[in-house]
């Protein structure tokens, strides 16, 4: 099979027009999913509504790259002022085409508008590159109807339509693209340039996000294994032309983001010297086995299981603390009221059920489908390329069942597999007479979408188990209930002087983005020691939490009565500080602050000492 896309002429063969090419559905698919979801989220464009913390502190950070921070420096010095900032173990990746974007709007449109705009169009842009992506990539496999229709069943894919929604300017849109350019050249024929290109693609990935080394780790594994079973020459460029790729592109992409102290800085959360080190102690040791080229199997698997080893032992021995993964150091106290309640880094089991089975259910049926195709394949190289899409698959949905927020990848690899099953139903429905049973076997056949399929999963179970019924109604709050952040609350904070606030944990970051005030801490995990502070204060003893308080150099409290995290603390103890505050008797040492307005803040300022 050639990597040229199928002729036009077959279109016609598929029940398409000539002109409309898979690449061309795939943009049209995606423009109009676009222009629903602009519309329906017009309001919270309207107001830069933000619904995850996460995006108001990209936007400081692009904010703050405008205004003339060096490229290099990551450090937000607005948070934790009195630790002298936080570096950021973000990349300056999905930083650039925001900055650009309103760089070149701004002389047009003002600062404000242009960020409107920006922060509107580019998650969709990057969705309609995953869309072409897609459908690229999945062309090599056996059923050529699968590239014509991938793009509808990418859009019916919520975990991954929802990370490329208007204002979703995080990294987690990047993930799932990086991960579709590295599924897309492993389906290609095998050759050292494929590997090449999929190794620089998982290197920026890991560049965006360390979140990315299963991934990363997967497809290597993948290569190594064709070539460990076949010792054909192709698979061999192409696993060493992906470890290429990912030791040079890694150290590359570090320089170009980071500079020299990036790759000189030991970070377990970031790709940094020991996860460099350790791609460049793989890379040359598959060199050699390479040049080797050991003619017997089991000597094969044991030089790349070597290669492995050597691998991890080299992270571990150029920075030991690694072996305990990124979130080792934070204190108990951070790990038992913040990070155990960010849903999406925890297994899917501590989801609600319904989101526990929109995030199984589209697995199930992509390898439900992939099996089949498999099963049904002719060909060497298709039943290649659907157990590559198998292996795939299964990995991601393992990790997806570990960390939530790995749903949208495990929902990437499940398309081709709902694609192959639908179309299958699908034409055998048209070739069924009787107009009820055509009916419903159409309608199986709409139900291999992922998230109609999950719906119709998630609805029989609330049917028979009635707790599901009950998480299906509860209703969210707004972002403005759970925050408080309105125009009157906007307006009064930016009319005082710059203050440091001390904020429950997740009110940091929108006030980071809304205001010019500083704060002592925002959901970010490298800011460990000013997050126990805060965290200290809020649940504990009201007179320990002055001192703590002056020494983060706090100049005013500020909450949100019905915010989560905020109930959450004054429910530890009636004697603790949220909880006193809530009652309305604070200690000695604060004083209420009346905003003009009904802004729902309450802020209370810090006495002077003494």
């Amino acid at each position: 099979m050639t990597d040229a896309a199928p002729p036009a002429s077959k279109a016609a063969d598929h029940g398409f027009s000539p002109w409309l090419t898979p690449v061309r559905i795939a943009l049209i698919v995606w423009a109009a999913m676009s222009l629903i979801a602009i519309v329906a989220r017009w309001h919270a464009i309207a107001t830069l509504e933000l619904s995850d913390t996460d995006d108001a502190m990209r936007m400081a950070q692009v904010r703050d790259l405008l205004a003339g921070q060096g490229w290099w420096d990551l450090t937000q010095y607005r948070v934790n002022p009195a630790g002298g900032g936080v570096l950021m173990h973000w990349s300056r990746i999905v930083d650039a085409p925001l900055a650009f974007g309103i760089l070149l709007l701004k002389p047009l449109l003002g600062q404000t508008l242009a960020e409107q705009v920006v922060m509107t169009l580019w998650p969709p842009l990057l969705g309609a590159a995953l869309s072409v992506a897609c459908v690229r990539g999945y062309r090599h496999l056996s059923d050529r109807r699968i590239a014509y229709v991938v793009p509808l069943y990418l859009v019916a894919a919520a975990f991954i339509v929802i990370q490329l929604r208007p204002l979703r300017v995080d990294h987690h849109g990047w993930q799932i693209f990086l991960a579709m350019l590295i599924m897309g050249q492993a389906l290609r024929p095998a050759s050292g340039r494929a590997g090449m290109i999929a190794g620089l693609s998982a290197a920026a990935l890991l560049a965006i996000s360390i979140e990315g080394l299963p991934i990363a780790a997967l497809f290597a594994a993948l290569a190594a294994l064709r070539w460990a079973l076949h010792a054909r020459a192709d698979d061999r460029a192409r696993l060493t032309g992906y470890l290429g790729g990912l030791a040079g592109g890694a150290v590359f992409f570090q320089f170009l983001t980071r500079g020299p102290a990036g790759l000189a800085g030991h970070w377990c959360d970031s790709l940094s010297a020991p996860y460099i080190a350790a791609f460049a102690a793989a890379a040359a040791a598959v060199f050699a086995i390479g040049r080797v080229d050991p003619t017997r199997r089991w000597l094969r698997f044991a030089a790349l299981g070597g290669a492995g080893a050597l691998a991890a032992g080299t992270l571990v021995l150029v920075e030991p603390l690694c072996a305990a993964g990124p979130f080792a150091t934070l204190d108990p106290i951070v790990v038992q009221y913040w990070y155990r309640n960010v849903l999406e880094g925890q297994p899917v089991w501590a989801s609600p059920a319904n989101t526990m089975l929109l995030v199984i259910v589209p697995s199930i049926v992509g390898l439900a489908g992939s099996w089949l195709a498999w099963r049904v394949s002719v060909s060497v190289e298709d039943r290649r390329n659907w157990a590559t899409v198998i292996i795939a698959l299964l990995g991601a949905t393992l990790l997806s069942l570990l960390v939530l927020r790995a749903s949208g990848t495990a929902q990437l690899f499940a398309l081709p597999g709902c694609a192959w099953l639908g179309l299958r139903i699908w034409t055998r429905a048209r070739s069924i007479t009787a107009l009820l049973p055509r009916v419903a076997v159409s309608a199986a056949a709409a139900l291999s979408l992922p998230l109609l399929g999950g719906i119709a999963v998630v609805a029989i179970a609330g049917l028979v188990f009635p707790a599901v019924k009950a998480e299906q109604n509860r209703q969210e709050k707004s972002v403005s209930e759970r925050t408080c952040i309105n125009p009157a609350t906007i307006a009064a904070l930016d009319r005082l002087p710059p203050k440091v606030l001390l904020t429950p944990i997740d009110l940091g970051a929108p006030l980071i983005f809304w205001t010019h005030h500083s704060v002592v801490a925002t959901p970010h995990h490298r800011n460990r020691e000013a997050m126990a502070d805060t965290l200290r204060i809020f649940i504990g003893d009201p007179a320990k939490a002055e001192a703590l308080v002056r020494k983060q150099k706090a100049t005013l409290v500020v909450y949100c009565p019905g915010a989560n995290d905020f109930s959450q603390y004054r429910r530890v103890s009636k004697a603790s500080l949220a909880a006193r505050l809530y009652a309305g008797t604070p200690p000695a040492w604060l004083e209420r602050v009346a905003l003009p307005g009904d802004t729902g803040l309450a802020v209370w300022r810090v006495k002077p000492a003494g």
